[in-house]
């Protein structure tokens, strides 16, 4: 059995026009998208809703389940997911959106069979920006309608936004659920979109908004098109238009109301929970490079063996103000030689204050130059060498705007050695 429209082909020029010139943002509806005994296949085996396939971010039953499992769903359905993964079809999408290299995700994060009931909508959103697993880049979003015969009355159709934080400005692209209606749409930073509360009438509440949810990635990407990784970003919505100063609330503008304000503490729910998650993986992510760096060993050449962690020295031969180390000596010690590289990035020619056991010295030192230091030392066989090292002058290396280290630095370490 065919799966794609026979006619796709010749109609992907006028298609790509449509994309790239489409507002809000970059998208294109097709009508008759597969072959139309397939896409009647594929409705007919649609999974029947179930409550464990229901479950929303907050673990609760919704109106809305989810089958990430598409290819068992069927035989047609695993014929969908061959075509998905071929490469004929990755260069059709490549050909029609002009986003080179496309990958397939064969385990449909977020994907796959997508079934909404009365009085499930979705509000305005952007969607995950990097495949959890890979780090992929997401490109494109393509959904399939399978629901036929259905009224813009209903609700549900897809809203494609362009500004959904103000309504004084927000221009909105309305697409009717159609069956065999394919939207496809590229995905960034300004592709919100979403679906008004499904309202159907008593004698049409057998039917549900059937869809197939597909998404698509690159391995690399523009760097003026990414962002900081994100998951997905919900505007919540606000008062319902028909709402105004001095109306009495009919019911059902009443449980309207009480809908959307209930979507709203479900949602801050879910980043207050999303939040504090997140602060634990930081807590246990600072414990654990706390830990590591008080592994760190100090790289001093000689008979000593270093004592307890080390403060103001990094594993790339950083050093940061103050530095403190200390040593057990296994022999006597009569010089501590040091050399340093001292950074260009410096406002000026920087001193350097050394602490030993028997003296206490202020050296000044020269931008992006390496010296080489000496102190005299007087210590016998384990007897402990404590060395103390600040700097009047640091820099932050993020600070060029290019970099992400936000470490204080004040010289390198190249080398450490005792006599």
């Amino acid at each position: 059995m065919a799966v794609l429209a026979a006619d796709l082909e010749q109609r992907l020029e006028g298609l790509r026009e449509s994309f790239d010139s489409a507002n809000p943002f970059r998208h294109v509806v097709v009508d008759g998208f597969l072959a139309e005994d397939f896409c009647r296949q594929l409705r007919a085996d649609f999974p029947g809703f179930e409550d464990r396939y229901a479950r929303n971010e907050m673990g609760q039953v919704g109106g809305k389940a989810v089958r990430q499992d598409l290819r068992d769903l069927s035989e047609a359905y695993g014929e969908l997911d061959r075509l998905l993964q071929s490469g004929e079809f990755l260069q059709l999408m490549s050909r029609l959106t002009g986003i080179d290299d496309l990958l397939y995700d064969p385990d449909y994060v977020g994907g796959g069979t997508h079934e909404n009931r009365h009085g499930q909508g979705l509000a305005p959103h952007v969607d995950f920006n990097y495949l959890p697993k890979t780090g992929w880049h997401r490109r494109l979003n393509l959904i399939l309608y399978l629901e036929g015969d259905w009224q813009e009355s209903w609700g549900g159709c897809l809203d494609l936004h362009s500004d959904p934080w103000d309504s004084t400005v927000d221009e909105v692209k309305r697409v009717l659920p159609a069956f065999n209606r394919c939207v496809l749409f590229e995905t960034n930073e300004v592709s919100w979109h979403g679906f008004e509360a499904i309202d159907l009438p008593e004698s049409e509440r057998h039917r549900s908004r059937r869809s197939i949810a597909i998404y698509l990635y690159t391995r690399e990407r523009d760097p003026a098109e990414t962002a900081p990784s994100h998951g997905t970003i919900y505007v919540p919505p606000g008062l319902p238009p028909q709402v105004q100063p001095g109306q009495v609330l009919d019911e059902k503008s009443y449980l309207e109301l009480r809908r959307r304000f209930a979507q709203l503490k479900g949602q801050l729910k879910f980043l207050y929970r999303r939040e504090l998650e997140e602060s634990g993986q930081r807590s246990a992510l600072i414990g654990a490079l706390q830990e590591a760096r008080s592994a760190v060993a100090f790289p001093l050449q000689g008979y000593a063996v270093q004592a307890g962690p080390v403060s103001g020295y990094w594993p790339d031969g950083w050093v940061s103000p103050p530095l403190q180390v200390s040593f057990n000596l296994g022999r006597a010690a009569r010089k501590l030689n040091l050399e340093i590289w001292t950074p260009g990035q410096l406002s000026a020619d920087p001193e350097l204050v050394v602490e030993l056991p028997d003296s206490t010295q202020t050296i000044p030192l020269k931008r992006n130059q390496v010296q080489r230091l000496s102190w005299p030392i007087r210590l016998a066989a384990g007897q402990t060498l404590t060395v103390r090292m600040s700097s009047n002058l640091s820099f932050v290396p993020a600070a060029d705007g290019q970099s992400g280290d936000d470490r204080e630095l004040a010289f390198k370490l190249i080398s450490a050695e005792l006599d």
